[in-house]
């Protein structure tokens, strides 16, 4: 058997074997292990990392399910004893306001109504209203007439200062605008339509009293 040395001067000295001799079995070193990092565990909103296993292997750990729905707080048991039902107060009446009663007719004031001039549409008439105390009067004159007496054309005082008039439905009134002199008249006058004939009216009032119809 021969035997090659090669020996190096100054060199790390190698392995020698014999010629047609098989080469040795290396058998190589175990790698050191390095441990794996714990995974993250999801736990409803929290990252936990999970402990590794006794191997040193690193193991994915299924996450967790969600955490059960919170029971809802119990209601509180309804009292016993038969259910009662809300009995309504009674409501309150109010009573009606009391009417107010008409204020009294003045006897100091008088109308006195007539029928100045008739045609064939119309007619013009008039209240005198005569004042027979001794002092001077406030006066308001009423009229109302029947439905074939149509629109007012004209209204006014005789030789006075005018009245002023409130119309409310057919009825008419005129209030003075100065106080009808102690002892004497003024005469009011109007004019209306009218269709076929008739010209009474329904109502007259002079301060309240019936006119005295002529």
């Amino acid at each position: 058997m021969v035997v090659i040395f090669l020996v190096a001067a100054g060199c790390v000295p190698v392995q020698t074997r014999a010629i047609g001799e098989p080469p040795p079995t290396v058998v190589p070193e175990p790698e050191p292990r390095v441990a794996a990092t714990p995974p993250a565990v999801n736990t409803g909103g929290q990252l936990v990392a999970a402990a590794p296993p006794p191997s040193g292997e690193a193991v994915l750990r299924p996450a967790p399910s969600s955490a059960a729905p919170s029971t809802p707080a119990a209601m509180p048991p309804s009292p016993s004893g038969p259910a009662h039902e809300p009995v309504e107060s009674p409501r309150a009446t109010t009573p009606a306001p009391p009417r107010t009663p008409a204020p009294p007719a003045d006897p100091d004031v008088v109308g006195r109504y007539r029928v100045l001039q008739q045609f064939g549409d119309g007619f013009i008439a008039e209240v005198l209203v005569v004042n027979t105390s001794r002092r001077d009067r406030d006066w308001t004159v009423t009229v109302r007439f029947p439905d074939n007496v149509g629109r007012l054309y004209a209204a006014w005082v005789e030789g006075a200062p005018q009245a002023t008039m409130r119309r409310s439905g057919r009825e008419y009134v005129f209030t003075g605008s100065v106080p009808v002199g102690a002892r004497s008249s003024v005469p009011l006058r109007f004019h209306f339509e009218r269709h076929g004939r008739g010209a009474t009216p329904q109502r007259c009032l002079a301060n309240g009293a019936p006119c005295d119809l002529d």
